[in-house]
């Protein structure tokens, strides 16, 4: 135990056996006892003074004799605290002899608002004061102030932001809080693709919050009933020679309509296309855009399927091929497109993009909740989407700060898709867009996908609870945690996260939501429904019963 003065605390046996010769001559030979010379030979002298009367006396005496000298090393120590700078009385005479006690400063009077600077290693805020309120610190209480658009160029360099975490632990909260809610407030634009079907609203988890702000989700679904979406939509541009994704124009624009094109044909072959088969289809999609000009329509896919099944012979020439060479080269994309036109995505992309596909001043849902969870359908909707509105968006005169928000965007990763939205991604800044991604795992995410890149860039990351020890590791790994991060990561309690800017170290970040905003994003409605049959079924009667009986056994 180090002491203010320097004094060296006396050991538990010296202090019980009371051997104040032996203590002052180990502190004189330190130089830490500052005494005068001929006042601390006195008191040695004393002290020998009495040591042989303690060996011819009763016990008595020796108690006597002990007390003495006591109070004789108190007098001693009193008058080197005297001689010392800061000093402490002790009251304690026991505790003291032990050696428990040490000269100590004596206190400085102050105030809270002076006393402030000594809790500034721990209370100086995460994160600025500038951008959209999100929770609060859990370490130190700070507010936490954070926005993709004005912490760009200041403390981050991607305005793209991730949500990464199980089930059930606030993600889907935070996105609709501050990734829509509060991005509306500051007059910006959001776009939202919702996946996630909620029976009891009959449709996508952010139709009930549509429905508050007056905005009717723009809804799809297999075999018409909903929106349309044309591959090439004129608000797409038609580049036609985009196999090149490292050129100069690939850094500049989105995708275009070969890329979305050849990403749908890919997808419906289940494999990359060949050579021969690549140079078939880029020919009838010039051929599409040509004829459907030509009898003043709007191209879309089913006349790209046309051109594949019959090319014209405009385009053989032009290809130093023969007609019947193409279309040998374009028979397999074409069966597997009409087949895909027909059945997966059968009044998905098979005409003119729906009037009310468009972007609203401020939100606009696309709600896909509907599509099949497995198959092309939903990865290429998602994908045409992100394309038409990075395009939309590359085209308006002014920028408007735009977010659009991904529920379970694993599907857009995988597949030829993740090429397209990897390219989009990348141009976050010059559209002003901010990408904002949910994910379960990382483990969901292949590792060869361009999307793995594209995690990586996030200039703002959102950790919620992995409950597997290697989901929080890969996390660990992936962003450039410092080391042990993974053992917080399954630690953390719902509604809270490790909230990462850039390459900032992250802190432990409390969400925070409003009561309107509590009852805006509450997704749980079914779960915590408390009916029962007994209350929501009308009892069926006996000839009812028997009618509905009857009709089951012939089916």
């Amino acid at each position: 135990m180090t002491t203010t003065n320097g004094l060296k605390r006396l050991s538990l046996p010296w202090a019980v056996a009371g051997k104040t010769r032996r203590t002052l001559r180990s502190q004189a030979r330190t130089g830490t006892l500052e005494l005068d010379a001929a006042a601390a030979g006195t008191a040695a002298e004393g002290l020998r003074a009495k040591r042989p009367l303690s060996t011819s006396l009763n016990k008595r005496a020796v108690k006597k004799a002990e007390k003495q000298e006591a109070k004789d090393r108190e007098l001693i120590e009193a008058r080197a605290n005297a001689e010392t700078r800061w000093h402490h009385d002790r009251r304690w005479a026991f505790a003291s002899k032990l050696g428990f006690y040490d000269p100590a400063a004596p206190g400085v009077p102050s105030s809270t608002r002076q006393m402030e600077f000594s809790h500034m290693a721990i209370a100086s805020p995460p994160t600025s004061h500038r951008g959209l309120v999100f929770g609060v610190d859990a370490g130190s209480g700070w507010m936490i102030v954070h926005d993709p658009f004005t912490a760009y160029g200041d403390t981050l360099e991607s305005p793209n932001v991730c949500y990464i975490g199980d089930l059930g632990q606030g993600k889907s909260s935070a996105m609709k809080t501050w990734g829509v809610l509060r991005q509306l407030i500051l007059g910006r634009r959001v776009v939202v693709i919702d996946k996630k079907y909620q029976k009891d609203v009959g449709g996508g988890e952010y139709t009930p919050l549509a429905r508050k702000l007056g905005v009717a989700p723009v809804r799809f679904s297999i075999g018409g009933g909903g929106s349309r979406i044309n591959i090439l939509d004129p608000r797409i541009a038609a580049r036609l020679n985009e196999e090149n994704h490292d050129s100069a124009e690939a850094s500049r624009t989105p995708a275009g309509q070969s890329m979305l094109v050849r990403a749908v044909m890919e997808e419906a072959l289940r494999r990359p296309m060949t050579p021969k088969e690549g140079k078939a289809v880029r020919m009838a999609h010039r051929q599409a855009l040509t004829d459907a000009k030509r009898c003043g329509d709007v191209a879309h896919i089913g006349h790209v399927l046309k051109a594949l099944y019959a090319p014209s012979e405009d385009a053989a020439t032009a290809s130093n091929l023969t007609v019947e060479e193409l279309r040998e080269w374009g028979q397999d994309p074409a069966f597997e497109l009409e087949r895909m036109i027909e059945d997966d995505l059968a009044g998905l992309i098979d005409g003119e993009t729906s009037p009310d596909i468009a972007l609203n001043a401020g939100l606009t849902v696309f709600d896909v909740s509907l599509l099949p969870e497995d198959g092309p359908a939903l990865p290429i909707v998602m994908t045409i989407i992100n394309t038409w509105l990075a395009n939309t968006l590359y085209r308006q005169d002014e920028a408007v700060p735009t977010v659009l928000l991904i529920e379970e965007a694993w599907h857009t990763v995988q597949g030829s898709v993740a090429t397209v939205t990897r390219r989009n991604t990348k141009l976050s800044r010059a559209l002003s867009l901010s990408c904002q991604f949910a994910f379960h795992h990382i483990s969901d995410i292949p590792a060869d996908s361009p999307a793995i890149s594209m995690l990586k860039e996030c200039g703002t990351v959102l950790l919620y609870k992995q409950q597997k020890s290697a989901d929080a590791l890969a996390c660990e790994e992936m962003f450039t945690l410092p080391v042990g991060t993974a053992e917080v990561i399954t630690k953390l309690v719902k509604g809270t996260c490790l909230f990462k800017i850039d390459q900032f170290d992250p802190f432990e970040a409390i969400h925070v939501r409003s009561p309107l905003e509590v009852e805006l994003t509450d997704t749980d409605g079914a779960m915590k429904s408390t009916s029962t049959i007994a209350f929501t079924e009308e009892p069926a009667t006996d000839e009812a019963a028997t009618d509905e009986a009857t009709e089951v056994i012939r089916v």
